[in-house]
């Protein structure tokens, strides 16, 4: 049976390997260095898909390049790249591996696993495939690939300094901005019965507002009472120069199709063409049927926009100008407050500040 990694899990991996600084200095380093700088991309990609797989679940085979390899820890690797590594290298490492969006649909990675026998080029090729094999069978634990890992992306900043150095332009990687996006990732583990979830939308939106003008004004609400008075439209309501603009209605629960509607139906009543869905980690639901009613929507000109969290704070963060950590903590803080959340939601916000070292 194949290993099963998880989009989250692996995200916050790979978050904490890029803020660790490299500690090995051994021949299984030297060998992913020497990988690094090879001119073999797609080799590139699945070295450091490998080791970020085998450093979330320790049950993994790095070897393996697809979920039916006849290898015991086998897993899909093509999936935990592209969905994983590929966004992750576009945002934070400057397309260092190659900048390519599907890697695994290259031949080197559309063999079931890493072999010796694997149909590959004489020479260069040959010799970087071997090396491979020997840096995945040469880590046995999650604790030693995360440690690889941490040293394969140090490697990679240091080939974007070189490249900036090269062309005569400054790095434009801010760590603050990842250091935020990790912070997202660790705060959502606790729901709260969608509190965090809430917190996380609408300091993101209150954030990213106030950098258009002082015409925006953004309010969150008490979470599961959106639209209980006349005031109330989503869990987070936008207006521009005092008129509705939109609404956000934010699950970390299981819903169906009707609260989506009836979301949807609320923004309808008050003027707004268009309306947000975001859903967080704990959230369950029927995508088929979820499709079928937004596409209703759409038909009758009403704009929608449905994300699981995690994408949607990616993107916000790299939208938004963020110049400090403080303005991202005083804004959490602020609606979490604003939204009345429990006691146990703002002493986790307190707790997590604490274990990050940002208090």
């Amino acid at each position: 049976m194949a290993e099963n990694i998880l989009k989250s899990d692996a995200e916050k991996v790979l978050l904490s390997a890029f803020r660790e600084r490299c500690s090995k200095k051994d021949i299984i380093s030297s060998n992913i260095k020497i990988v690094l700088q090879g001119n073999h991309k797609t080799y590139k990609y699945i070295l450091v898909n490998g080791l970020l797989a085998k450093a979330t679940n320790e049950n993994i085979n790095a070897l393996a390049l697809q979920a039916g390899a006849p290898l015991k820890g086998a897993f899909d690797a093509r999936s935990l790249c592209h969905n994983v590594l590929v966004p992750f290298e576009r945002d934070f490492l400057q397309s260092a591996l190659g900048g390519s969006n599907e890697p695994f649909l290259n031949k080197p990675a559309r063999f079931t696993h890493l072999s010796d026998t694997n149909a590959v080029r004489k020479g260069q090729d040959k010799e970087t495939l071997e090396l491979l094999i020997e840096i995945f069978n040469s880590i046995h634990t999650s604790s030693e690939a995360i440690k690889y890992l941490a040293c394969a992306l140090e490697f990679l900043n240091e080939k974007i300094e070189e490249n900036n150095l090269l062309h005569d332009s400054s790095i434009k990687y801010n760590p603050t901005l990842v250091e935020i996006y990790e912070f997202i990732f660790r705060f959502l583990d606790k729901s709260f019965e969608g509190e965090t979830s809430a917190i996380v939308v609408g300091a993101l939106e209150k954030i990213y507002h106030s950098r258009f003008s002082k015409n925006f004004r953004v309010i969150a609400h008490k979470v599961n009472q959106s639209g209980s008075s006349s005031k109330e439209v989503g869990d987070i309501d936008i207006y521009k120069e005092d008129h509705f603009y939109y609404a956000i209605e934010v699950k970390d629960k299981k819903f169906t199709s009707y609260d989506l509607e009836h979301a949807f139906k609320k923004i309808q009543e008050q003027g707004g063409s268009k309306g947000q869905f975001i859903y967080g980690p704990s959230a369950t639901f029927d995508e088929e049927l979820l499709e079928k009613r937004i596409s209703v929507f759409e038909q009758e000109g009403f704009m929608v926009l449905f994300q699981d969290i995690f994408t949607y704070s990616r993107t916000m963060i790299f939208k938004i100008d963020l110049n400090s950590k403080q303005e991202f903590i005083d804004t959490i803080m602020s609606t979490a407050i604003e939204i009345n959340a429990k006691d146990e939601t703002k002493n986790w916000i307190q707790e997590l500040l604490t274990n990050i070292g940002w208090k």
